[in-house]
């Protein structure tokens, strides 16, 4: 989970936000998965996913936004699929003169700081790691999560690094 986190991380460091943006619309998901017995996510489970751990912070964004947030970028290549309560979805990026708005509400737009939003996301999913690295569900899951291999994975590739 770490190195997603830290690849997000960078992305925004380097200025890559709508990379950033989409693969921390995912992590809700892969958390989610990881909790499952099965392995697999669901709406319902990304809902529920993203009202323990990330609500307390977004009073004003319900799971339904959320997951239409991450269902319209994922799918559609757009914020939202037109089932929020909020017409727009903006994220602002950083300004040269440090300006930072987020969590603003303007008309029928939502407005979120891009690195903060992300940022906010990390944080949760780390709180969601730490609590839950000890669950069986979760640790059984997660060999099969994407990780790095700087050296490959025998049998199949050795000496070549890879994403598996």
């Amino acid at each position: 989970m770490e190195v997603i986190i830290r690849e997000i991380e960078a992305a925004l460091d380097a200025g890559f936000y709508y990379l950033a943006i989409a693969i921390t619309l995912t992590l809700p998901d892969i958390c989610a998965a990881l909790e499952s017995p099965q392995g697999r996510t669901s709406g319902a489970l990304y809902r529920d996913w993203y009202n323990a751990w990330l609500a307390p912070s977004y009073p004003a964004v319900t799971a339904d936004d959320m997951y239409s947030l991450r269902c319209g970028l994922i799918h559609q290549g757009r914020f939202g699929q037109g089932n929020m309560q909020f017409g727009r979805i903006l994220f602002t990026l950083p300004t040269p003169q440090r300006n930072v708005f987020h969590h603003i509400i303007m008309d029928d737009a939502l407005n979120l700081d891009a690195n903060r939003f992300c940022r906010d996301v990390l944080q949760a999913v780390r709180r969601w790691y730490a609590a839950n690295q000890g669950n069986p569900v979760v640790q059984g899951n997660l060999p099969r999560l994407l990780q790095f291999y700087p050296h490959g994975l025998a049998p199949y590739i050795i000496g070549t690094p890879l994403i598996a």
